[in-house]
């Protein structure tokens, strides 16, 4: 009788899958830019010999200048869609690593560090504005989550900790693991105790009002945990590749706050109050435990 295959043997089946997936595509990357550079040509051409290209020639023109957008959204979308292959991919391996249990305290760390700075940009191809899950865009209270979904839950102790969904029950309730628990152990959530994270990065440079502004109320991943505290923003990022800086609540400063920290997007979070319980909403001494 075969052997069941366990959750990593899964994930790295699937992950193969995908790998294979884009080394088809990846040809067709260029092949898409070079009907760009056709279309461009083609335009530059008639430009050149049409002395009116606004007047007489103005149909001609018109239908250049559309075969040279439509070319460019064509490629748009597909390395949008390639992109998010690869994401899926680095999502797997994290699953995977996850599933483990065998990583160091230091791996995780890292690891936890590494998925925040591989966010994918949210590229704006078919709608005006950013939509849910992109930056500070979070989806409705009480929304449906998926498998996978990343998410800060509020667990008995009154931690707001990191946690990734296993599976989703009807009834609004989610089965949660922690990542931080190498025991694997699972726990129920209801959708109320759980706040989805990031999915995209928001960028700066144009969807500057999907991030925090500069003393938003958040709750944010404290670094080298695993807990979500809460914080005020000191400075949003100026281009996607940076960090939020956050202070963080700490009484020990006359401030009440902590020296700024930098925190990636997916892990800054508006705050929220859990009704009838106290949660933890400043790091304790001994944070670095969890």
């Amino acid at each position: 009788m075969p052997k069941k295959r366990n959750d990593v043997q899964i994930v790295e089946v699937e992950k193969k899958k995908l790998e294979e997936e884009i080394h088809k595509k990846l040809p067709t990357v260029k092949a898409k830019q070079d009907t760009i550079n056709e279309n461009l040509e083609r335009l530059q051409e008639f430009r050149d010999n049409e002395p009116n290209p606004l007047g007489k020639g103005k149909q001609k023109n018109q239908a250049a200048v559309t075969a040279v957008h439509r070319s460019c959204d064509s490629q748009l979308v597909f390395t949008r869609n390639l992109t998010e292959y690869m994401y899926n991919i680095v999502e797997m391996d994290y699953r995977a690593q996850i599933a483990s249990g065998e990583l160091s305290r230091r791996d995780l760390m890292e690891l936890i560090k590494l998925r925040g700075d591989l966010l994918p940009l949210w590229i704006n191809f078919d709608s005006p504005f950013p939509g849910e899950y992109v930056g500070a865009i979070a989806p409705a209270d009480g929304s449906k989550l998926n498998e996978h979904d990343s998410v800060a839950a509020f667990n008995k102790d009154g931690n707001w900790i990191l946690a990734d969904i296993v599976s989703c029950h009807t009834n609004s309730r989610y089965e949660c693991r922690d990542v931080d628990d190498d025991k694997k152990k699972l726990t129920v959530f209801s959708r109320s105790h759980l706040i989805p994270l990031p999915k995209w990065k928001a960028n700066p440079k144009t969807e500057r009002h999907a991030l925090f502004e500069k003393n938003a109320i958040v709750l944010a991943l404290y670094p080298q945990t695993t807990c979500f505290y809460k914080g005020i923003v000191h400075s949003a990022p100026l281009e996607f590749r940076e960090a939020y800086q956050i202070a963080f609540e700490d009484l020990s400063y006359a401030s009440g706050f902590c020296p700024p920290m930098p925190v990636s997007q997916k892990y800054v979070i508006a705050f929220r109050e859990v009704a009838g319980a106290t949660a933890s909403t400043a790091p304790r001494k001994n944070h670095k435990k969890k």
